[in-house]
């Protein structure tokens, strides 16, 4: 059981409108009716525009083929239980999604709406919630807004099938522990409630995960991270005692409100995909100047804080960057303190931790994150991810 991507050579379709070259009434690979479809020549200023506005969605709608070369996605199950996509590839499911190209899931009957694979349950005037559905609309839209042209270093989406082994019997002595409860103004999903980063979030979720026109927890949680809706297309109706775990996904707006009541609360601004665009920004920067005179390499770099105001200014995240930098260009770092700056002492600490632990430079890379920008003690935060 497996799902043919729009971009297989076994998916066809008949080119009614003439849009190809191929001459013959036969059904011809769908992939090359899209193409010409999805890449019109402008004709006006006004197209112009708007192709200019689309043109991050279309390029990577288009990348289906080289992002997914086999030409089909595999379910999830007990024999493949997890699954990792790089941004990349969500973003281009997701796009898919948005222009409903991906046919009916194959453990969805035919005639069933609700558990589609793609978004045109969104696009009818009528919606049994019209906020949820326009404030699901507006995340979609921002998220489209954020693809970037070209792929973008950054951590990956993981989903995992999880099933328990067995049924939980409780010891007869185990006693309770205190519960943290939270009063809220008003129910909300934003990123503080989620459980980042050392926790999680645990959603009640139908058998048929995923995203839909109304309110419910998991609705909501999905609707606001578009990341997430691409898990839909791997996950077969859950069994008893089987949840799926997402990781990695980014939320871009907030809801508040709950059933009826929820409507769009704020856009969130861009975290880790600029995070992770900056942050290579800077460790190209270093690693260009460190290895830069190739006869004969440098022994040794010797260097301090940089004074732009990259990251908030904080000197914590820039020496890091600059001694995975020199490590990368296989040089020695030498690092200029002022003996009477706190930041001496704690470099110094942090680096022998690191040491000593035997952590990677791309341990230190993904330990540190956009909620580090304007703190003073990113080195701590960042021993606490690795240690």
């Amino acid at each position: 059981m497996r799902l043919l991507l729009p971009s297989s050579p076994e998916t066809l379709a008949r080119d009614r409108f003439s849009l190809t070259d191929t001459e013959t009434d036969d059904p011809i690979p769908f992939w090359a009716i899209l193409t010409e479809i999805l890449t019109p020549l402008a004709q006006s200023t006004d197209q112009l525009i708007d192709a200019l506005d689309s043109i991050a969605c279309v390029a990577v709608a288009l990348e289906m083929p080289i992002l997914f070369p086999d030409g089909y996605l595999e379910p999830l199950n007990g024999e493949k239980p997890s699954l990792s996509l790089t941004p990349r590839q969500i973003a281009c499911l997701v796009v898919h999604q948005f222009l409903c190209t991906l046919p009916k899931l194959p453990w969805v009957p035919v005639n069933e709406e609700e558990n589609s694979q793609d978004l045109h349950i969104w696009f009818s005037g009528e919606q049994p919630h019209p906020k949820a559905v326009s404030a699901h609309l507006s995340a979609l839209f921002v998220f489209f807004e954020r693809i970037p042209l070209t792929e973008v270093p950054s951590n990956p989406v993981s989903l995992a099938l999880c099933a328990a082994t067995e049924t939980p019997r409780p010891n007869p002595a185990l006693l309770f522990k205190p519960i943290s409860i939270t009063d809220l103004e008003t129910p909300s999903v934003r990123p503080s409630l989620l459980g980042l980063p050392a926790g999680a979030c645990v959603i009640s979720a139908n058998s048929h995960i995923g995203f839909g026109r109304t309110a419910s927890q998991e609705e909501m949680h999905v609707g606001c991270t578009p990341q997430s809706l691409p898990a839909k297309l791997f996950t077969p109706p859950l069994k008893d005692g089987e949840v799926m775990v997402l990781r990695g996904c980014e939320a871009v707006v907030e809801l508040a409100g709950y059933s009826r009541n929820t409507e769009l609360a704020a856009i969130l601004p861009a975290g880790k995909n600029d995070w992770s665009r900056r942050t290579m920004l800077e460790l190209t920067k270093a690693c260009t100047a460190f290895a830069s005179y190739h006869d004969a390499p440098y022994e040794t770099i010797v260097t301090g804080h940089w004074g732009c105001g990259a990251f908030g200014g904080n000197k914590e995240i820039k020496s890091m960057i600059q001694w995975c930098a020199a490590r990368m260009a296989g040089i020695e770092l030498t690092f200029l303190c002022d003996k009477n700056d706190p930041f001496a002492s704690k470099f110094r600490d942090f680096t022998s931790q690191i040491l000593r632990q035997r952590r990677t430079v791309h341990d230190v890379l993904h330990g540190m994150g956009p909620k580090d920008e304007g703190r003073l003690d990113a080195f701590r935060q960042v021993l606490r991810i690795l240690l």
